[in-house]
């Protein structure tokens, strides 16, 4: 939550320092949404991922977090998989992105939407 409010409110969150990538961390800390290196951005991807399946579980649909096999033509794979047919008789897969919350493309919604 300190970290939520000090973001919006444009605070500083850290000292500035190095990164593991070598760029300089601001003291309000954006760099750790951008940075492939920043170990927050994997927790953030996993936890949302567990989200996702817990929703489905919750609804009693069978999931599979991960599942081997399936790529796309880019080589990349699905986080997720439905056990059971979706539509058309297909499962249902999905597939969480993590972006920088205070992006300048969100600002402006965030700022009238409550």
């Amino acid at each position: 939550m300190r970290e939520a409010v000090g973001l919006r409110l444009g605070l500083s969150l850290c000292v500035p320092h190095k990164c593991q990538c070598i760029s300089l961390v601001t003291a309000h800390g954006m760099h750790g949404f951008l940075c492939k290196k920043a170990p927050s951005r994997t927790s953030r991807h996993h936890a949302l991922n567990d989200l996702v399946a817990r929703a489905f579980a919750s609804a009693a649909i069978p999931v599979a977090k991960e599942p081997h096999g399936l790529s796309r033509a880019d080589g990349k794979r699905p986080d997720g998989l439905t056990m059971v047919p979706w539509r058309e008789g297909k499962p249902l897969t999905w597939d969480v992105t993590v972006v920088c919350p205070l992006a300048e493309s969100y600002i402006g919604d965030s700022a009238t939407q409550f």
